[in-house]
């Protein structure tokens, strides 16, 4: 297997086995917990994310096996990362709203929600990288999804991020829910602001 990346909590491979490709996920062992709950929360949390996977509306990769410890192998989505796009087709962002609008509806938080964890394929937006997710019906929660997902663009879509920002919400607008939640969303903003000036 290749590594194809690694980050805080597992380490990510390519797979090739007779001309199929996956990608298997492993989080690691983490010296600094006690072992029997390091592997509890290590099973749990792959247990979770192929949980949550499989209620995805959107598109995302196929879990194809979760039966070793920790592990958990899926489909390779084989495209562009969105962070490679967006800046010359703003257009996406309007994709990233309804798709996440679609989550939204279903109560499931991203998380993690940058433009690294969206692929382009053809013509479909395909969400990735469940591992921070959960299932929530709080407006806050998704509020802070959205939340996340603005500071992305503002830090690496930063030339575009007005048009793009707009696009989006256009898209977002389609959750049943939407007005509260961004109305929410002020919130969240207001009360960020207010611990910056302390």
């Amino acid at each position: 297997m290749k590594e194809l990346a690694s980050g805080a909590e597992a380490i990510i491979f390519l797979k090739e086995n007779k001309g199929s490709v996956s990608v298997v996920k492993d989080r690691v062992p983490k010296r600094y917990r006690h072992p029997e709950l390091d592997a509890e929360l290590r099973r749990s949390r792959t247990r979770r994310e192929a949980n949550i996977i499989g209620k995805v509306p959107v598109p995302k990769p196929r879990v194809l096996d979760t039966d070793r410890e920790a592990i958990i192998e899926m489909e390779f989505i084989d495209g562009t990362q969105l962070k490679q796009l967006l800046d010359t087709n703003i257009a996406w962002a309007q994709t990233v709203g309804e798709q996440l609008a679609e989550l939204h509806d279903h109560n499931i938080i991203h998380g993690d929600l940058t433009t690294s964890n969206m692929i382009v394929r053809g013509d479909e937006l395909v969400f990735i990288d469940f591992g921070l997710s959960f299932t929530s019906h709080d407006a806050e929660d998704k509020a802070v999804d959205i939340h996340l997902f603005k500071q992305a663009l503002e830090s690496k879509h930063y030339k575009i991020y007005d048009k793009a920002y707009r696009a989006f919400l256009k898209g977002y607008r389609t959750s049943k829910n939407a007005t509260a939640i961004l109305d929410r969303l002020q919130v969240v903003e207001r009360r960020g602001r207010n611990k910056a000036k302390y």
